[in-house]
């Protein structure tokens, strides 16, 4: 049995046509040409333009969101050790624009949007450029104008690196469809030919049809899913060897595709500065808290926290030595935090945490492991030993509560924490109504 199934789809072919004489012969050339030219070579041209077509444009959108980073980070640090990375970012990118060009030569309104995008690009570069060599101002800053026409650039050349992406996929599906009914065209001409020569066709169908069709079947099947938007399903294919080429060849497209998305989507929910979980990320997670509490009747806690007298280390150490704080206090709480818990910056100096399965006094415990950390660490910045301490609010999450209710109640008890003094945990009822400090 392994040995058939070693048997390349020339060889089922040749057989069908000894099993079915004269009219086999003519039925099986003509379905063999058929699923050749209509099914196979499609979809293997469908996993070309997958690999070297619509791959490069999303490797280029993400090229384009990692020019930000070095810019900022420059802006921000005035360090020069970002200026390479954006030059080795800049010739990926314009290498990725001209082999991008070239592969779409057979296609010139695709290539005129890509080209559109890529003078997008060159004025960003241009304004990129302009920022690196500029000297910052006597405050520290530099042209605002210039650096929101680089960041307004990078998003229109993405704009329309997107818009090309989806008339690419567009196309994609439109030969999809065209493959597919070629192949309901081969299973007529089967049919016909299989009343033709019904006797001298059973044997030929017997072996071809359950194996050649359970194969074609599952690379439409995976097409088709691939197409509605799912990225887990992977096509197996043992048999022929040619179909099993496409399947595997379609997998690891697949594969590139959703690794690619993946990485866009972690970036989108990602802070830049500190690695840690953002706003959207929150906004995400909080509702999911909520549907878990309903489903297994959980508890859980929520705790909002603030850096204290936040504004006053900016003055008197620089933005880039508050940065190293937010960076710092970043980490020590993710160290400190339990692996069950999700810890977000939302904003500022302003973070929150997530506490499943976890009441009021257990989140208590907690937060003050937190704030103490906080507090007896001290951050070293350029000489400079700088203390900080972190107040924290308490509530309980509530399924029955909208989430912005139960911000609303976290930030009252980190507001009381604040008025007392700060460096303190504040627990919170449900409702808002009162609070308690915790141990400071």
């Amino acid at each position: 049995m392994e040995s058939l199934r070693a048997k390349s789809l020339r060889f089922w072919v040749a057989l069908g046509m000894c099993l079915a004489l004269t009219p086999l012969i003519v039925s099986g050339v003509g379905g063999y040409f058929l699923l050749q030219r209509g099914v196979i070579m499609p979809f293997d041209d469908v996993a070309d333009r997958q690999r070297h077509q619509i791959a490069p444009v999303q490797q280029l959108r993400f090229l384009l969101w990692e020019t930000l980073k070095p810019i900022d980070e420059y802006i921000e640090e005035n360090d020069p050790s970002h200026i390479p990375a954006y030059r080795d970012l800049r010739e990926r990118i314009e290498s990725g624009f001209a082999s991008l060009l070239e592969v779409l030569g057979d296609k010139p309104a695709l290539q005129a949007l890509v080209k559109r995008a890529r003078a997008d690009w060159s004025e960003a570069d241009v304004h990129a450029t302009d920022l690196l060599a500029a000297d910052l101002n006597a405050d520290g800053t530099t042209n605002p104008r210039a650096l929101q026409l680089f960041h307004a650039h990078v998003l229109a050349a993405n704009d329309k690196l997107a818009g090309a992406y989806r008339e690419l996929v567009t196309v994609i599906e439109r030969d999809h469809d065209i493959a597919l009914k070629s192949y309901e065209k081969s299973l007529w001409i089967a049919a016909i030919a299989g009343v033709i020569s019904l006797i001298m066709l059973i044997g030929g169908l017997v072996i071809i049809g359950r194996i050649l069709k359970a194969s074609v079947d599952r690379l439409v099947d995976g097409a088709v899913r691939f197409a509605e938007g799912d990225r887990l399903h992977r096509i197996k294919v043992h048999v022929p060897p040619e179909l099993r080429r496409v399947a595997d060849e379609f997998n690891h497209m697949i594969e590139r595709i959703h690794e690619s998305e993946a990485v866009l989507s972690e970036m989108a929910h990602r802070d830049s500065l500190t690695g840690l979980l953002n706003r959207r990320a929150f906004d995400d997670a909080f509702p999911e808290l909520q549907a878990r509490m309903l489903r297994h009747g959980e508890v859980a806690s929520l705790l909002a926290i603030d850096i204290d007298k936040f504004k006053e280390t900016n003055d008197e150490h620089s933005h880039a030595a508050g940065d190293e704080v937010l960076r710092t206090v970043a980490e020590l709480m993710a160290q400190h935090v339990r692996t069950s818990d999700s810890l977000f910056r939302l904003g500022g100096e302003e973070f929150a945490v997530l506490l499943s399965q976890t009441g009021l006094e257990e989140a208590h415990e907690v937060a003050e492991r937190l704030r103490e950390a906080i507090a007896a660490t001290a951050i070293q910045y350029e000489g400079a030993e700088i203390r900080t301490t972190i107040s924290i609010g308490i509530a309980e999450v509530l399924a029955r509560f909208p989430q912005e209710v139960t911000m609303s109640t976290a930030d009252n008890a980190l507001y009381l924490a604040k008025t007392q003094g700060r460096n303190r945990v504040v627990i919170s009822d449900e409702r808002g109504s009162s609070a308690r400090p915790g141990s400071t």
